[in-house]
């Protein structure tokens, strides 16, 4: 019986987390990665970028 308790408590993270954990981790990969990769090839984002870069006190190197 104590088994039976132990192997239950040890479930991996995915079951865990249900139907829902591959959705969150899907939104979660979106979000932090694509989101940000789509909008630097749009040219009206990078013009705001540089624009930006040059309205900083400091540089950053590598960049420009």
């Amino acid at each position: 019986m104590d088994k039976m308790k132990k192997s239950s408590m040890q479930k991996n993270l995915l079951q865990k987390s249900g139907k829902w954990g591959v959705t969150l981790g899907a939104i979660w990969l979106g979000i932090h990665i694509a989101v940000p990769l789509a909008l630097l090839r749009i040219p009206a984002f990078q013009k705001y970028l540089i624009a930006f870069q040059n309205k900083l006190p400091f540089s950053i190197p590598g960049v420009g």
